[in-house]
């Protein structure tokens, strides 16, 4: 996928259908429950269905473990973030890393009719558009953690332009050299394991 082409691709193609959604009053260990079980990261906090904010494994660990608080004594409603930052599915994948930069955060919950339908990552994302660059290496810039030990901008040789960054098409790892052979995007890695360094 070229640069040009974020903008046409929808948040529903990269959004995750499979959505926690869990009562303002529920305690924090049945969230954390079905949280491991669904092995999901977060959870859309509702109140008369109408979604009021989000828990995610950060909120636990911060407003709980470090506050030495016991998990059930809390509810949703002492610790959900809020408001909560949504985006509508026919809107881009650029949209929503735009979203997502300036709000800091990493995922975004999908409304349709005041409804959440989906949620989408910063992870979604990268997974999607191998061929991102300016908005790709910004959520990198603050995935960093998450995605290992990536290089920032400034420690990315400029011998590096003609490369793009994005998950190889072959082995599904992130790299920042990727290159456009026959058809798909492959690191330098699979490059060299097909025989052929395109350098």
């Amino acid at each position: 996928m070229h640069n040009r082409d974020i903008n046409k691709v929808s948040v529903t193609r990269a959004m995750n259908k499979a959505v926690i959604v869990m009562d303002i009053n529920s305690d924090i260990p049945s969230i954390a429950r079905e949280m491991v079980n669904r092995d999901a990261g977060s959870v859309i906090v509702t109140e008369n269905d109408k979604a009021m904010g989000i828990i995610t494994e950060r909120d636990i660990v911060k407003n709980i473990v470090t506050e030495n608080k016991k998990p059930s004594e809390v509810e949703a409603k002492d610790i959900f973030s809020s408001p909560l930052i949504t985006i509508e599915p026919e809107k881009s994948i650029a949209e929503a890393s735009e979203i997502m930069l300036k709000a800091n955060i990493k995922r975004l919950p999908v409304l349709k009719d005041r409804t959440v339908i989906g949620i989408i990552s910063s992870t979604d994302i990268l997974a999607i558009t191998p061929g991102l660059d300016t908005i790709l290496r910004n959520l990198v810039d603050m995935n960093r953690e998450a995605l290992f030990s990536i290089p920032s901008r400034e420690e990315i040789s400029e011998d590096l332009e003609d490369f793009i960054t994005g998950i190889c098409e072959s082995c599904l790892v992130f790299s920042v050299d990727l290159k456009y052979v026959h058809g798909r995007y492959l690191c330098r890695n699979c490059r060299q394991e097909e025989g052929e360094d395109y350098e």
